[in-house]
């Protein structure tokens, strides 16, 4: 009976050390941001590519994960506090940000646009003196504005993609600034068809990464390989197809 009851004892040990030792991942993307996180209207799930490739790379690293939706401009601070764990929202690496998180090799690449009603004539320096340029909030396209064009426009930052598109059609804004991926899609979206590109797209140079906190050195290692071996088994080509028709790496 003793025999039994250690033998017992230690096979609960080792699975609740198991367990311990490989907690759920937290992991926030930003919705809706089309088509990197939204919600599938004909089945009411979150999906996207930010989604898929989270869902993807936690099969590839052997762990159980919870997606949650969270606001782009609240991913890093709720990973500092200890209440995420990773984010899937096509981060940049910026000094500011290096001091608080890890970041991943880049998993996608991405040029930004000025998207405008068709006629305002609003690109350029001159173009943009005294107007209301929109973007979203803690992002690379709100520093390059800033530092750019800060100091004869009005930068106006959204928490939500969405947001910046609903204030340019109802003319709160004379032109929005934003991610080339989710831009053109919505331009082909019937909500989009009111609005068209302004000036060329804007190469700001960053990679888009996953980002985690400064303690999962393991887990970024882990989703490194991920990367790779999700590109050279062909699952990330077909995950890109689902959503973009050129590639996005």
């Amino acid at each position: 009976m003793n025999v039994c009851f250690l033998v017992a004892a230690l096979i609960l040990s080792f699975c609740s050390g198991s367990h311990a030792a490989d907690p759920v991942l937290r992991i926030g993307v930003d919705a809706p941001y089309p088509p990197f996180a939204y919600t599938d209207p004909a089945t009411g799930k979150l999906t996207g590519f930010d989604y898929d490739i989270a869902e993807a790379v936690c099969r590839k690293i052997g762990r159980q994960c919870d997606i949650q939706v969270v606001p782009f401009d609240e991913i890093i601070p709720r990973i500092v506090e200890g209440k995420l764990d990773i984010g899937v929202a096509g981060m940049a690496r910026k000094p500011e940000r290096e001091k608080l998180v890890l970041f991943s090799e880049k998993y996608f690449r991405s040029s930004s646009i000025f998207i405008e009603i068709p006629g305002s004539n609003v690109v350029g320096r001159e173009g943009l003196k005294g107007k209301k340029i929109g973007v979203q909030n803690k992002t690379t396209q709100e520093d390059y504005l800033r530092e750019t064009y800060g100091d004869v426009a009005e930068v106006v930052t959204f928490t939500g993609f969405e947001d910046i598109m609903k204030a340019l059609i109802a003319r709160q804004l004379d032109i929005a600034f934003i991610d080339g991926l989710p831009g053109y899609h919505y331009l082909k979206s019937e909500a989009g068809q009111g609005l068209d590109i302004a000036g060329e797209p804007v190469k700001l140079g960053s990679a888009s990464c996953i980002v985690l906190h400064p303690s999962l050195v393991k887990e970024r290692d882990a989703i490194n390989q991920a990367i790779l071996d999700l590109r050279s088994s062909g699952e990330y080509d077909t995950i890109n197809r689902k959503y973009f028709e050129f590639n996005i790496y």
